[in-house]
């Protein structure tokens, strides 16, 4: 059977997050003479380039003064925001912003506690290069990097298992056809397909962060580096075929 005619199948079309379900939902009393159900299954897999880069940076500030910490960190953050503004290609988001006590088991800091007030920055973007230019500004601004890796979009994951769910479809659908072949049986039509894609997996790319060059009357930050890694995308496929005379 051609693959075109798996229109006619009913095709649970949506990605289980968990293991696939037992295929036990087509009525084995509805069988006419000669017919017969063929368990099958099938796994496909392919590592993937990553095309995301992730990072996080942040601006802390410490001291007894609680209120002037929350403006200084106001001020940073309003600046660093000001630089993504004029960035292109960067999606990004304020994250917590925390003020409390740093630990002490001094008697003289429990009256006069040094605070910590501190907010950081979430940036994702496929420009690379784009990305990495407004770190190392936002490095030169006064804000650290506190991680950077990358990840593959989910527009690529999906597509991607698009590619892998037609691959294992067809090879059901062939192994199904050989079966019937085998047992001579005139055609083979898959009633129930389950697809099991999984969570998106992680693993990040290697990342290389700034390092602070100083001279004599001058310092700057060094665009960080970052190379990406592969991201290992699978799908498994079980599914029932309908073997008849």
């Amino acid at each position: 059977m051609k693959f075109r005619h798996f229109a006619a199948v009913a095709l649970a079309a949506h990605f289980l997050a968990g293991p696939a379900s037992a295929q036990n939902q087509y009525d084995l009393s509805g069988l006419e003479p000669g017919q017969l159900l063929l368990n099958l299954s099938a796994s496909e897999q392919i590592s993937v380039a990553q095309d995301t880069l992730n990072a996080t940076v942040e601006y802390s500030a410490q001291g007894r003064d609680k209120l002037a910490l929350q403006n200084e960190v106001n001020t940073f953050i309003k600046k660093a925001l000001d630089i993504l503004d004029q960035s292109e290609e960067i999606e990004f988001s304020t994250q917590q912003y925390q003020v409390y006590i740093r630990p002490s088991d001094r008697p003289r800091e429990l009256a006069n506690p040094v605070w910590q007030a501190q907010q950081s920055l979430r940036l994702i973007s496929t420009n690379s290069a784009g990305l990495l230019d407004a770190i190392a500004r936002l490095q030169e601004a006064g804000l650290h990097v506190t991680s950077l890796y990358y990840t593959l979009s989910s527009e690529k994951y999906e597509e991607t298992a698009d590619s892998l769910m037609k691959a294992a479809l067809e090879k059901l659908q062939a192994r199904a056809s050989e079966v019937a072949t085998l047992l001579n049986k005139g055609s083979a039509l898959l009633v129930e397909v389950t697809l099991d894609g999984g969570n998106q997996p992680f693993f990040g790319g290697r990342v290389d962060f700034a390092m602070r060059a100083t001279a004599m009357d001058n310092e700057t930050i060094e665009t960080p580096s970052a190379v990406p890694g592969e991201t290992q995308v699978s799908l498994n496929v079980s599914a029932r075929a309908l073997l008849s005379p």
